[in-house]
């Protein structure tokens, strides 16, 4: 009763003060709720090292995201502290593979955080992408995976050697043995979208016959996630800008004229036609004919296709951009591949185009996509998870349930430990110089850029083929040379990278065999 009066005798004094210490006297309350709630967080991951400023302020992150360097400013933190680091107020960041191994594991227990809220493209329901709950993920992913791994009526391979051969063609016709430079970035980004929509939906966009952003997506993405990259390092902004509140205020529409709206709208409108079994231009299924089958409802269908281009055009992109970088810049690389594909070709091994079993079968090739895939995974941060309730033991350390665990996989595909003291050097000979249970460590490692496990990436498979298949048909046909070998690229580190500007002088290759 002492303590109810106390609070009354309170009240009464406020209500009688004049509107200015009503105002003093909440403002000092807040300040004091935020310095004990800051205080809280900091003390819980008190033990964890890391950059001061980071400990009580998502600021930090913020501002290293936006410098387009996070790749470089992540790995000098965990140079300068470890494999743990604590990166925000609630946040820790490893580049521990067996830490990895154990979150990623079918069994385990770590489920998403808040931040998925922040890739939620489709703003009225979750993709198997963004889906928060653990369970509806699984559920949905079984369905979805025969359409990922090629199986039923779809034909992966297919659609791939299809474009692939546009590829070559529009670089042929457009630029070889001609006084003009090739973006080799934009047409690659060209590519990539047209293969995700022909895969996906079994009709792609003509991005890449047309050398045409048909529809405004890339310009869209460009624009676009510098911003989300780094707004989503501020849980506060984060949950505003993802919340159901604003998404549906000031969020894309399928009914827009352009923007991510007008892409939601195509999506939209190729899942209502097949559904309502008007589209019958295909030559084989695609990934919607197997999600169909398996039981996906129409908006199921509609929030899986609107994932794809943006989650499957830019990771796939960065992986050939770079690889085709790194094999440009070394001479002594760009000569033993291409000997490698001529040695094939006169001896009867690789086909015109070349299969998937066959390139798995040239040991340089596979070491080359390997080593570029290290050298510039697709992604910088990876997708964290959150501690389960109990906490865990990471690194020797226990962490509190709740903390959300950022990968670093930049650092992880460079830890010196596993790749050796040159792990900064493109050197693919680091996958053959070595006896099998070292290359085995070593591809387990890089293998982790596609995720492990549970979060396995869905798109792997897809990746794999693409990879597998375009430098082989890219060599065997035209010599590329970096138009300027100063600056070869424009290369910006975020969550992902984003690459521009990155010029080639084409000619046809008349000395490998046909």
């Amino acid at each position: 009763m002492e303590a109810l009066d106390s609070v009354r005798d309170y009240l009464s004094v406020l209500w009688d003060a004049r509107p200015a210490t009503i105002a003093a006297a909440l403002g000092s309350t807040w300040i004091g709720w935020q310095f004990l709630k800051t205080f809280r967080s900091w003390w819980r991951l008190r033990h964890f090292p890391g950059p001061r400023f980071a400990s009580f302020s998502y600021l930090w992150g913020y501002r290293k995201m936006t410098t387009g360097e996070m790749h470089h400013k992540l790995a000098a933190e965990q140079e300068k502290y470890g494999k743990i680091v604590r990166i925000g107020p609630n946040e820790l960041m490893v580049y521990d593979s067996e830490t990895l191994w154990h979150i990623n594991s079918v069994r385990s227990e770590y489920p998403r955080g808040a931040w998925y809220g922040s890739i939620q493209f489709d703003p009225y329901g979750h993709s198997v992408l963004s889906e928060p709950d653990t369970a509806l993920h699984d559920k949905r992913k079984a369905k979805l995976m025969s359409g990922y791994y090629g199986k039923g009526r779809t034909d992966l391979e297919e659609d791939v050697n299809t474009m692939i051969a546009e590829l070559v063609n529009v670089i042929k016709t457009n630029y070889a043995d001609k006084d003009k430079q090739l973006d080799f970035a934009l047409l690659i980004r060209f590519f990539q979208v047209d293969l995700v929509t022909v895969a996906g939906s079994g009709k792609p966009w003509g991005d890449l016959k047309h050398e045409k952003d048909n529809f405004d997506f890339i310009g869209i993405a460009d624009t676009f996630v510098p911003f989300l990259h780094a707004f989503m390092m501020i849980p506060a902004l984060r949950d505003f800008f993802a919340s159901q509140f604003f998404l549906k205020l000031a969020g894309p529409k399928p009914t827009d004229a352009n923007g991510m709206g007008k892409y939601l709208g195509i999506v939209k409108q190729t899942v209502a036609e097949r559904f309502a079994g008007d589209y019958k231009d295909k030559q084989h299924g695609d990934m919607l004919d197997e999600w169909m089958k398996n039981g996906l409802t129409q908006r199921e269908c509609e929030l899986e296709l609107a994932i794809q281009v943006p989650a499957g055009s830019e990771t796939s992109t960065t992986a050939i951009r770079s690889i085709m970088l790194y094999i440009l810049s070394s001479a002594r690389v760009h000569g033993k591949l291409k000997e490698e594909i001529a040695q094939g070709i006169r001896e009867g091994r690789i086909s015109s185009p070349i299969t998937q079993n066959e390139a798995r079968n040239l040991p340089y090739l596979q070491a080359v996509i390997y080593e570029g895939i290290r050298m510039v995974p697709p992604a910088i941060t990876g997708f964290p998870k959150q501690v389960p309730p109990g906490g865990d033991t990471i690194c020797g350390k226990f962490v509190p349930g709740g903390t959300d665990i950022f990968v670093n996989l930049w650092s992880m595909v460079r830890d010196k430990e596993v790749f050796g003291s040159d792990a900064d050097v493109f050197r693919p000979e680091r996958f053959i110089d070595c006896d099998e249970a070292t290359k085995a460590r070593l591809v387990k490692q890089v293998d982790l850029a596609f995720g492990h496990g549970r979060w396995l990436c869905p798109g792997k498979t897809l990746a794999w083929l693409e990879l597998n298949k375009v430098f082989v048909e890219l060599l065997r046909t035209f010599d590329f040379q970096v138009a300027n070998p100063e600056k070869p690229w424009h290369c910006r580190g975020y969550s992902s990278f984003m690459i521009d500007d990155f010029y080639l002088r084409v000619s046809t290759d008349e000395r490998m065999p046909q």
